[in-house]
């Protein structure tokens, strides 16, 4: 069973705007968990909302990450840029496979981009954000 993620301070790279940005993917990450363990009676619907709402922002999300590595000359920028398409693909794909999903199937999307997101935060973000705060 997917367990409800928090902001923790851990996961602050030092970067204002972007740290405001993974805290806002948190929190449209969270209500997916909420609208999947309250029953709610309209869950495609609700859930279709919440999709499209964190869809579109990670996209605005990880295009400000990019414009911040190109700014500073971040030589890891295309891999990470490739990080970042890829997980957009997958959420793609499985968005697709929740449109007949149960609150189950909406956990278990949850759990996996709640994870991906702090994960990615915690290793692949810091090591970019490091570089980018020693030339700002």
């Amino acid at each position: 069973m997917a367990v409800k993620f928090e902001w923790n301070e851990i996961y602050e790279l030092g970067i204002p705007e972007i740290d405001l940005q993974h805290k806002k993917l948190i929190s449209i990450s969270n209500e997916l968990y909420d609208v999947a363990t309250k029953g709610d009676v309209n869950l495609k619907i609700t859930m279709s909302k919440i999709l499209k709402n964190l869809t579109d922002y990670t996209v605005y999300h990880f295009t400000s990450e990019e414009e911040f590595m190109k700014k500073y000359g971040y030589q890891g920028a295309p891999m990470h840029k490739i990080a970042h398409d890829n997980f957009v693909a997958e959420v793609t794909q499985q968005i697709k496979n929740l449109s007949e999903g149960s609150q189950e199937d909406v956990l278990l999307f949850y759990d996996y981009i709640a994870n991906w997101i702090l994960a990615h935060i915690a290793k692949a973000d810091k090591i970019w954000a490091t570089f980018v705060k020693e030339k700002m």
